[in-house]
């Protein structure tokens, strides 16, 4: 009974073999809800499209495309056998090398096949998916209870594998409390469920830095306390002979920022753009702010250039500082990188979706987001069009908290990408 019942089993996906090339732009996921999911993917080299440049995100994932995901997200060696395990994929099939990788890593199991047939393009269900992922991550069989109404749909020796993917939130139910184990899964579900197991296999759970220019009152005021009550860093990156003007920050403010863990770092003197000045210009900016730093004891080793960035980092920035980040860019940073082109998010407005997308991003692809914003407001104080509602930040750092990410200064930031 135990074979049968797994012969309908398993989910997950890649898709489509040896059909397009890698990072691929979508013509139908415009407007589809996993379209971030899907794109993150694809950017990551996991998954792929059709020839003609859809991807059918409503279409059933195969076995086979599972499989194939499943190995590239785990980054496991390719182990194809002299001779196949299963009669239906032999070496002349697309999945074989994934196939008999995925057997030597003990997620696929030939014993619970019925006549070691794997049937590969059939669709793959929700429970073989869970049992697949649970493998994979050498999560135990443990409880008996799988935590869903319909958990006694499913052999009791398979139970515990379910109850395991959602406990980490891999393949979640359905509002009305059940599993489903036999239904199919669509592409864009598998999309879905491969950046959380990318996430939770420890692929790079990605670092996450808070960032605000220009020194403003308000990020003392509304920002800093949020900051405390999460455990959470920031950076200042200020304009140094503005510090302590109407409505900036103190000196005293920025050493008690410092004191929580923060870090205070360059924005040039008085923000001039780099492409009106000379050599003498940009020299001038950049010393007599890393000296007025130096002068107050804030820590001083980081900048980040004023407005827009040019098409390469200045070479007079590695004279004063470790680093050089950009402003009004929406870009993570991933290995390897340009420490003297830092790419910085910035926070103008941002949707929820957005937010939770660029950090799932963030995740999969073991890299570095630099949020920035200039203003932080609350309640009634009007906004203006480079700040952040205090709202929209708070509900950034549950994300962040939701993912177990690590928020570091952009100090700490370059030595653990450093490694």
């Amino acid at each position: 009974m135990k074979k049968y019942l797994l012969v309908l089993l398993f989910t997950l996906a890649c898709f489509c073999p040896g059909q397009n090339v890698f990072a691929q732009t979508f013509n139908d996921i415009q407007d589809h809800w996993a379209k971030g999911y899907i794109s993150q993917l694809s950017d990551a080299n996991v998954i792929r499209g059709y020839p003609d440049g859809t991807f059918k995100p409503e279409g059933n994932i195969t076995r086979a495309e599972f499989t194939k995901a499943l190995v590239l997200s785990r980054g496991l060696p390719l182990k194809p056998t002299v001779n196949p395990t299963f009669t239906d994929v032999g070496a002349y099939h697309w999945c074989y090398p994934y196939v008999e990788s995925a057997i030597a890593a003990g997620i696929i199991v030939p014993d619970e096949y019925v006549q070691t047939a794997f049937i590969p393009d059939e669709p793959i269900t929700r429970v073989e998916a869970a049992i697949f992922l649970s493998r994979s991550l050498g999560l135990a069989e443990g409880s008996g209870f799988t935590g869903f109404d319909d958990g006694n749909q499913i052999p009791v020796e398979f139970r515990g594998y379910i109850r395991a993917v959602k406990e980490r939130g891999l393949i979640a139910g359905y509002p009305d409390g059940t599993f489903r184990p036999w239904n199919p899964i669509s592409r864009a579900e598998a999309s879905t469920i491969l950046v959380r197991y990318m996430y939770e296999q420890g692929k790079g759970k990605g670092l996450v830095t808070i960032s605000y220019d220009h020194q403003f009152s308000s990020v003392f005021e509304n920002a800093f306390p949020l900051h405390k009550a999460y455990g959470y860093p920031g950076v200042n990156y200020v304009c140094t002979s503005s510090v302590g003007s109407e409505g900036a920050m103190t000196v005293k403010q920025l050493k008690e920022m410092e004191d929580a863990g923060w870090e205070t770092a360059s924005h040039s003197a008085n923000h001039l753009h780099f492409k009106d000045l000379d050599e003498k210009g940009i020299r001038d900016q950049l010393e007599r702010s890393k000296q007025w730093l130096k002068q107050y004891s804030l820590t001083g080793e980081n900048f980040a250039y004023p407005f827009r960035f040019a098409a390469a980092p200045n070479p007079l920035v590695r004279e004063y500082y470790n680093s050089g980040a950009t402003s009004y860019d929406k870009q993570i940073n991933v290995k390897p990188f340009n420490s003297y082109k830092l790419s910085r998010y910035y926070l103008q407005k941002p949707g929820e979706e957005e937010i939770k997308e660029v950090l799932d991003k963030t995740v999969a692809e073991g890299g570095w987001t630099i949020f920035y914003t200039h203003n932080v407001y609350k309640g009634n104080q009007t906004p203006d069009d480079k700040s952040i509602n205090q709202d929209t930040l708070q509900f950034l750092f549950d994300e962040i908290a939701k993912r177990n990410m690590q928020v570091v200064t952009v100090k700490q930031g370059l030595q653990l990408m450093s490694r």
